[in-house]
């Protein structure tokens, strides 16, 4: 999936609650590992500022930062302590991510994130980080390219990018509708996950997809979460973000969301616009996850934006991505001929 815009499932991470909390007080440690620790969290800002990089595009500010260094840390304080594995993540990725995203604004709305569970397979992990390694650079200059390409296409403000290595309990084979390759959290903050097996034009695509997220966010033409937007809203939301990409990275392979095998039906449809302005949550989960009893396939939502928004350029060649972008989504659909 190339969005999560907001939670979808949760787990409350109670060591992140207490990491972004001025007022809780820390346990009383020996004073020996609180030594070792201040030494640690030395190294890890050092680490955090040595991978770090400022793309100027425009009079758009980009800042890059890689956290490739930081699971390595992870990795080490884990095997140390794998019984504590919270306070090794809040310590080598959260609280840097944090700083680097946030400074001293307050995350609390982001800490349960599913995307933010600590990896609990050290070896496996350890494993991806070493096979990352060869592509650091490559996937560097991906990510600058397509951010250069997609700022040129539609400028706004400035922007954080983080560039993590995927947790490889939520890598399924490097199927795109499994894989979750990116995350805008809000108009500034993307967030990419990166694997040996990510081929470089997908990342492309991904990064100029979450890119129209943040831009679609800054400008306020969609302003509520998904938590809170209608299922047709969050649906015709998707369908820009890939048309978006489809802009500048027309060579993609989007055969997952073309629907070539039929699988979102002419029932599935109609159920979609039966429910096209319902803001309940399971009914979002219903076309986001499937739902095999309704006839609602996988990734229904991304199909069907995408059907959508497709059918509304092929018939409004003369409207310019800046004019669609604020469009509101029952103009894109009535624009379509998707209701036929």
């Amino acid at each position: 999936m190339k969005k999560l815009f907001v939670p979808i499932s949760s787990i409350l991470l109670t060591i992140l609650l207490l990491g972004c909390s001025e007022d809780v007080a820390p346990n009383p440690e020996p004073e020996g590992e609180s030594v070792e620790k201040d030494e640690a969290a030395e190294n890890i800002q050092k680490t955090t500022e040595s991978e770090f990089a400022i793309l100027k595009i425009g009079n758009q500010q980009f800042e890059i930062f890689s956290y490739y260094d930081a699971f390595d840390e992870y990795v080490a304080l884990a095997k140390e302590q794998p019984a504590e594995l919270n306070d090794a993540y809040a310590q080598t990725i959260f609280q840097p991510f944090r700083q680097n995203a946030f400074d001293e604004k307050s995350v609390l709305e982001y800490i349960n994130l599913i995307i933010f569970t600590p990896p609990q397979d050290i070896i496996p992990l350890q494993s991806s980080l070493e096979a990352l390694s060869d592509k650091e650079a490559e996937f560097q200059s991906a990510i600058e390219e397509s951010l250069k390409k997609s700022a040129e296409s539609l400028p706004g403000g400035n922007k954080t990018i983080h560039v993590f290595p995927a947790n490889p309990a939520f890598i399924h084979g490097g199927s795109p509708e499994l894989n979750a390759s990116g995350v805008a959290l809000n108009e500034e903050v993307m967030i990419l996950f990166v694997h040996s097996s990510l081929e470089t034009e997908e990342l492309k695509h991904t990064v100029s997809h979450e890119y129209f997220h943040l831009i679609d966010m800054e400008k306020g033409a969609f302003e509520s979460s998904t938590a809170e937007s209608t299922l047709l809203e969050s649906t015709i939301m998707e369908g820009k973000a890939v048309a978006f990409s489809l802009l500048n990275y027309p060579g993609i392979n989007l055969s997952w969301i073309s629907n070539e095998d039929g699988k979102v039906t002419e029932q599935a449809r109609n159920l979609f616009m039966e429910q096209k302005d319902s803001v309940e949550m399971g009914v979002w989960e219903d076309f986001l996850n499937g739902n095999p009893v309704k006839g609602i396939p996988a990734s229904a939502n991304y199909i069907i934006g995408h059907e959508i928004m497709q059918s509304f350029l092929k018939n409004h060649p003369e409207i310019d991505v800046s004019e669609w972008l604020g469009m509101s989504a029952e103009e894109i659909l009535a624009g379509s001929d998707f209701r036929e």
